[in-house]
């Protein structure tokens, strides 16, 4: 893609983003900014409703580790409240100022901080595309602290097998090569890792329904608990839209997620 055709794109997208936002300000929540590193984007916003004890979604954006801002998902955050949830959103370093040892270094030190402050024990991680895969990799790898606190993980959209890569971007983004291989969530399934909820609309062709098949078949012969839900007529951004005030009320993928999150286990 031209990189005139990518800013025309970005600018679209931000235009519709900023549409969606518009009605999530009416949401009736308390957001509060916090610091987790002395860089602008180490820093998180914190949602909360009214009452205590309610359960907490740690939420990862995508953008193919190159895009995204907080502020953008704040319609995310809106009807996740109105599910009975408080929310938190992280920003994190994008490449190519960063490589994602620097990307993901963050994700786990914006999730440390949530861990430290949080007032409840139900806390779900919730990721879409390059989000999902952050987010899986924080919930099945064991060598990141606390990690223990995570009582499931939701994957919309995500990509957790594309090794070796395809993308000249991505073999300099994932640099050292060897990197590769370790940071696919497939090679870190295990028996004793929270529930996987993996989302995917059929007609994706981002991140093609492949990738949640994958990890569900992994994590199944591992001995993990795990499913999956595939919606027809649905693409790679559809799945996220989803959140929107326009759609939520309508919306399978919406109910499927508020499901997982208050069912118990």
């Amino acid at each position: 893609m031209s990189s005139v055709i990518e800013r025309l794109y970005g600018a679209a997208e931000r235009v519709g983003l900023n549409a969606l936002n518009v009605l999530a300000r009416l949401g009736d929540y308390e957001r509060r900014t916090l610091s987790f590193g002395p860089d602008p984007r180490q820093q998180l916003d914190w949602y909360r409703g009214e009452g205590a004890g309610r359960p907490l979604v740690f939420f990862l954006y995508g953008g193919n580790w190159r895009s995204g801002q907080r502020q953008d998902y704040r319609f995310v955050a809106d009807t996740l409240v109105s599910l009975g949830c408080d929310v938190v959103i992280p920003d994190y370093r994008l490449y190519p100022a960063a490589r994602f040892v620097e990307i993901f270094a963050d994700v786990c030190n914006a999730f440390a901080r949530v861990v430290d402050l949080a007032d409840t024990e139900r806390l779900i991680v919730l990721g879409h595309s390059a989000g999902a895969h952050m987010g899986a990799l924080l919930t099945l790898n064991t060598e990141i602290p606390a990690t223990d606190r995570i009582k499931g993980f939701i994957g919309l959209a995500g990509p957790y097998d594309f090794f070796p890569f395809r993308s000249r971007m991505h073999w300099d983004l994932f640099h050292p090569p060897h990197h590769g291989h370790r940071l696919q969530p497939v090679n870190f399934v295990r028996a004793s890792a929270p529930p996987l909820y993996l989302l995917h609309g059929a007609d994706d062709t981002r991140v093609r329904r492949g990738h949640s098949k994958a990890l569900l078949d992994r994590q199944l012969a591992a001995g993990g608990r795990v499913d999956r839900e595939v919606y027809e007529n649905m693409g790679h951004v559809d799945i996220i839209l989803s959140f929107s005030a326009l759609h939520r009320s309508r919306s399978k993928v919406i109910e499927d997620i508020r499901t997982f999150i208050h069912e118990d286990r």
